[in-house]
């Protein structure tokens, strides 16, 4: 059934293109008749769509009025975006060695600290220059000493001695 309408379909479909172009045919014998020379080559053929002769420039009330905007209005202008200045990354935060400073000893040319690492619990003793995880030891004062890492420096002090009887 539903074959059968298609094929009725596509027979009236060629039966009217064969109406049409006997109809043009008839209409214009000059041209039927006349081969094309090659003058006529160069120029654009309207054979197909009649509407490939009318130039583009000239369509200009269909940019003014789209037919397939809701409001029939030409989409607005783009404007110009503001440049947007570049962020610089944020500042990384300060690390801080993971060390709890147990002790210091002042000598004449060179210092030790005695730390304890907050994550292994491990006693550690650096004397100036030496280094732990990338922290290097730089000086040592009377209650402080400074560790320095990627030209960062943290300074490490001794806890506040307790009070007896707190």
């Amino acid at each position: 059934m539903i074959a059968h309408r298609w094929a009725t379909h596509i027979a009236t479909a060629l039966t009217s293109a064969g109406i049409i172009g006997l109809c043009l045919a008839t209409s214009s014998p000059s041209r039927s008749a006349s081969r094309p020379s090659i003058s006529d080559m160069s120029e654009p053929s309207i054979s197909g769509n009649p509407l490939w002769v009318i130039p583009r420039e000239s369509l200009t009330a269909t940019r003014e009025r789209p037919i397939f905007r809701p409001s029939r209005r030409p989409p607005p202008p783009a404007l110009a975006a503001a440049p947007v200045a570049p962020q610089s990354p944020p500042p990384a935060p300060e690390v801080q060695p993971a060390l709890r400073l147990l002790g210091v000893v002042i000598g004449a040319t060179e210092g030790f600290a005695v730390f304890i690492s907050e994550t292994t619990q491990n006693i550690i003793r650096l004397k100036t220059g030496e280094g732990h995880e990338g922290w290097i030891l730089r000086s040592v004062k009377a209650r402080e000493a400074v560790l320095e890492k990627n030209h960062r420096s943290a300074v490490i002090e001794l806890p506040l001695p307790m009070a007896d009887g707190k």
